[in-house]
């Protein structure tokens, strides 16, 4: 029987930001009426889009007589060739400079390109190998390809399936490429622009992202890959953060070399995407474990708060152990993630299950999502940091420990395998330690069930909190004046108050998010003036005190012994007095920050 065959060929041209793909078809895949489709989501990015939006001019022939075959759109983002004879070439032509895209569909720049085959028509009758040729465009001479794949002659590479070419940005054009070495393994960090700084910083912060590469090595005990490439930006406008199964695509931004924090928020983008090089990219939530079918469709998977949520604790915990974050950061941005959660009214309602399962719904900001539904990242960053407190103390273990050992169990169960369960890990890790797998499975599976607080108490920490009133807005990232969410039992939410509504005044004063903070912390009664379209309201409202209360800091009440045993977990000194404050003024989210007043 003939064997399918479909082979692909890029030409770039920079000065039109547009891309010729020429797809070859023969074989069984070729006879009668061929679908072709462009994904409709990416693995890692959670939410339907509209790919296939920038493909234009698509044509089809028959390759041994030269006649055209009829093209149909075959619903939003797929077509259908027809009346094919064993072979056919499709041709099209697809822009492909949109910074909304970079991240799931790589871009196409005047100087430099990262392509990725979320562009490339694929057909579903054909899942095996599949091949990519590059024509580089005049003074053009460099392509870096992550590993992954096999590379043939003339730019010519041979990926197994079509999901590893989806997998794999490659980079071609002007760049800068740095290669470390850690464990015999080549990490490169690949800088598609520059930034103030640069020539100064870019190598310690490669040498970073090799420690990063070091501290995974040191949890799995090997790389899952031959190398490992980051590729980065600094352009404000590409917020990358994209996982791969040999590489990732990061935005840095602009100061990432100049600012401290910005610094250290870069090395954590990468900590937090290599991780994923484990988890998820190759240990799989069912039924993730079969993409290639579901690409059109979409994957619903229960596992989020594993794949996601773990590898959140984890790029804090990589960063720290790099150097990036203090232990005191550390323990302030899990009370912080805490805070966050535990404030909304979803936090009560809503597991990490189900907000797993739901992902194509919640993966961005809405109105309403803070009644309606959590964040499984942050969710599963707590159950992870649970788990890792519990083994350390009970066990004497570890999470990395316990981790890898759930990696090598699950991450390939043989043909048809589709990943693993809520209930394997639950399994799992209570047979690691009695009790465990009933802790996580009360964050996992139900609303609430976490008792971070306590667990910092276990490791030698009291507690502070400041008790406090608050009216119910939510706001994002800063304090107004435009309203992001409204807490449903709040005040707020009883007034009448909308999100999207733009405070204009607090009791006839011009707002200030100062002066909305003060007022929300008092017990009088306070008027806020909205504009909400084209009408002015006002709406009187009394604060009420806070439920939960918010940790502000904690101080060090522990001995020796557990100070040494944090050192050893974080991977730095960690000696505080007695009595030392450590205040949690430290969070951040590559979500957004959520802010109830």
């Amino acid at each position: 029987m003939t064997e399918n065959s479909v082979k692909y060929t890029v030409s770039l041209n920079p000065g039109r930001h547009e891309m010729a793909v020429e797809l070859s078809l023969s074989g069984p895949c070729a006879r009668g009426d061929i679908p072709l489709n462009i994904p409709t989501w990416v693995p890692g990015d959670y939410s339907f889009d509209t790919y296939a939006r920038d493909l234009f001019d698509l044509r089809a022939v028959n390759p041994q007589t030269g006649a055209a075959l009829a093209v149909e759109r075959n619903g939003w983002q797929g077509f259908v060739v027809r009346g094919a004879d064993g072979a056919a070439t499709i041709t099209y032509t697809a822009s492909a400079y949109c910074t909304d895209f970079g991240e799931p569909c790589g871009i196409l720049d005047d100087e430099y390109a990262i392509l990725l085959g979320t562009r490339y028509l694929f057909t579903p009758l054909h899942s095996g190998p599949c091949q990519v040729r590059y024509l580089l465009p005049d003074g053009w001479t460099r392509i870096h390809h992550p590993s992954g794949a096999r590379a043939l002659a003339d730019n010519t590479w041979e990926y197994p399936d079509y999901e590893i070419l989806l997998d794999t940005p490659v980079a071609l054009g002007k760049f800068d490429l740095i290669e470390k070495t850690v464990h015999g393994t080549p990490i490169y960090s690949l800088f598609v622009d520059r930034g103030i700084g640069f020539p100064q910083k870019a190598e310690a912060f490669a040498s970073q992202l090799a420690e990063v590469a070091r501290q995974c090595f040191a949890i799995f005990g090997s790389f899952p890959f031959s190398d490992y490439t980051f590729i980065m930006s600094l352009n404000p406008d590409a917020e990358w953060g994209l996982e791969h199964l040999t590489s990732t695509m990061c935005g840095l931004g602009p100061s990432v070399f100049i600012l401290p924090d910005q610094t250290a928020h870069g090395v954590r983008v990468c900590a937090h995407e290599m991780f994923h090089a484990w988890n998820v990219r190759r240990l799989r939530p069912a039924p993730l474990k079969d993409l290639q079918h579901q690409l059109s469709c979409g994957c619903f998977t229960e596992g989020l708060w594993v794949a996601e949520g773990f590898t959140r604790y984890y790029e804090y915990l990589l960063s720290t152990r790099a150097g990036a974050y203090t232990p005191g950061q550390f323990f302030s941005a899990v009370m912080g993630y805490y805070n966050h959660l535990t404030v909304q009214p979803a936090y009560q309602r809503v597991s990490g299950v189900d907000s797993s399962l739901a992902t194509y719904l919640n993966h961005s900001k809405y109105a309403g999502r803070v009644n309606n539904s959590i964040d499984y990242y942050d969710k599963g960053m707590l159950i992870a940091f649970e788990a890792d407190v519990a083994l350390r103390l009970r066990a004497g273990s570890s999470l990395d420990e316990a981790f890898s050992a759930f990696y090598r169990e699950y991450v390939d169960g043989g043909p048809g395998y589709p990943g693993y369960t809520t209930g394997d890990v639950i399994a799992f890790f209570e047979s690691r330690l009695p009790g465990l797998g009933a802790q996580m499975e009360a964050g996992a599976a139900h609303p609430g069930g976490l008792a971070v607080p306590r667990f910092l108490e276990n490791l030698g920490f009291r507690l502070e909190a400041t008790p406090g009133n608050y009216l119910g807005l939510v706001f994002l990232n800063d304090l107004g004046p435009t309203i992001y969410n409204v807490a449903d039992t709040s005040p707020a939410g009883q007034s009448g108050i909308a999100a999207g509504d733009e405070i204009t005044a607090i009791d006839g004063y011009a707002f200030s998010g100062d002066a909305l903070k003060w007022v929300a912390a008092q017990t009088a009664p306070v008027t806020l003036t909205v504009r909400r379209g084209h009408r002015l309201l006002s709406f009187t409202l009394a604060p009420v005190p806070l439920e939960p209360v918010l940790f502000t800091s904690m101080r060090w009440q522990g001995s020796a012994g557990q100070a040494a045993q944090i050192a050893s977990w974080l991977g730095q000194a960690f000696d505080p007095g007695q009595g030392e404050l450590f205040s949690f003024d430290f969070y951040e989210n590559f979500h957004g920050i959520e802010t109830m007043i």
